[in-house]
């Protein structure tokens, strides 16, 4: 069945690696270990979740720094087809895989260990579900919330038309930009929910900041943003294109420089 553990074996015969087998996706075997003494069981999908937290908290230190980080990356962490986003005190669990939607009940309890105070919002795409034969009812979004990295703050809505409205994947480039801002105009094209533009506002100390995007509903969650610290950043919602290919605009100092 899909999501089945199965040992998989070369032509030989011979042991290759065990994991998850779905004759119906495009991904038929998604390898978990390749140790021949190991079983995956409850304990080893416990201990892939934990081993994951452990990284970002002990190793990378990211609670220092922000509430708002991948907790769990799929492959990256072992675990092939499961992606966790934490945003504050909401978790995102999007499945990608039959094998760990059928571990649903003990990832969310794993994950409860770990960030008890959380809520655990969890979906999957509908081309996935039909993809790797599964179904999970689409859940009503949590409740929107305010996450911080660095000392900046931003509005993250999971559930919504854009996911998250935030990219914290982005947050080191992020503080880099800042570095480089003091007293200097910036501009920040395809800004989405801001988070270039008021980084170098808020804590690059930038002169002026623009940020440019052409959806109005990305731009309203900017503003907000930019309001959240205090930052004063001008969002204009236009096409970038002809917005750069005119120089008065863009300088608003005319064309002769």
């Amino acid at each position: 069945k899909p999501g089945s553990i199965v040992d998989i074996v070369d032509r030989d015969g011979a042991f290759a690696g065990r994991g998850f087998y779905n004759g119906h996706s495009r991904i038929a075997l998604r390898v978990l270990t390749a140790n021949p003494d190991e079983a995956v069981d409850e304990g080893f999908f416990a201990r892939k979740i934990s081993d994951a937290v452990a990284l970002r908290r002990d190793v990378l230190k990211l609670d220092a720094v922000t509430d708002a980080y991948r907790v769990i990356h799929s492959e990256g962490d072992g675990l092939s087809g499961l992606v966790v986003d934490r945003f504050a005190s909401t978790l995102v669990v999007e499945y990608f895989s039959a094998g760990l939607f059928k571990q649903r009940d003990l990832i969310k309890r794993v994950l409860l260990q770990h960030f008890p105070e959380a809520e655990i919002y969890a979906f999957a795409e509908d081309h996935v579900q039909k993809q790797e034969s599964f179904d999970l009812a689409h859940p009503p979004a949590p409740r929107p919330t305010v996450i911080h990295e660095h000392g900046v703050q931003f509005h993250a809505a999971p559930g919504s038309k854009h996911k998250t409205g935030f990219f914290a994947d982005q947050r080191d480039n992020r503080l880099f930009l800042s570095e480089f801002c003091a007293g200097k105009r910036v501009l920040d094209l395809c800004c989405n929910s801001g988070g270039f533009g008021i980084y170098a506002k808020a804590r690059g100390g930038a002169d002026e900041v623009i940020g440019l995007d052409l959806d109005e509903e990305i731009l309203a969650i900017a503003k907000k943003n930019a309001q959240l610290n205090d930052a004063k950043v001008k969002f204009v919602q236009a096409d970038l294109f002809p917005w750069l290919r005119d120089d008065a605009i863009l300088l608003g100092e005319g064309k002769d420089r």
